[in-house]
């Protein structure tokens, strides 16, 4: 399992809350099935997709196999038509401190 963040945000103009064609994109992703369509993409789950709607940005937490892969989902299922996108691997806090008792178990070994 590798999860991987989709970073997103678009313009007050784009938004599909105020731009019609950019909300039947979104209403045309869900009545196709978002998450079926992802599973072309080797995309397990989406785990989560959260959004600060007057900010105009986005997270989206998906389970995939291939970053390269979420990239043509996106561009294939239209969000990078009006979204500029960041895509980055992520990890747990608790992976976060199980490497830094590696990285740092040099210099803790004789304190």
């Amino acid at each position: 399992m590798a999860i991987y963040g989709i970073y997103g945000s678009h313009t007050t103009e784009m938004c599909p809350w105020n731009n019609l064609e950019t909300g039947k994109i979104i209403l045309g992703q869900i009545d196709r099935g978002m998450e079926e369509q992802a599973k072309k993409y080797k995309i397990n789950r989406i785990l989560g997709q959260y959004h600060s709607a007057l900010e105009h940005t986005f997270l989206w937490i998906v389970d995939a196999e291939e970053p390269h892969l979420i990239q043509q989902f996106c561009v294939d299922e239209k969000v990078a038509a009006f979204n500029a996108l960041t895509i980055v691997p992520l990890i747990t806090f608790k992976e976060v401190v199980e490497g830094i008792k590696t990285i740092h178990s040099v210099h803790l070994v004789g304190q």
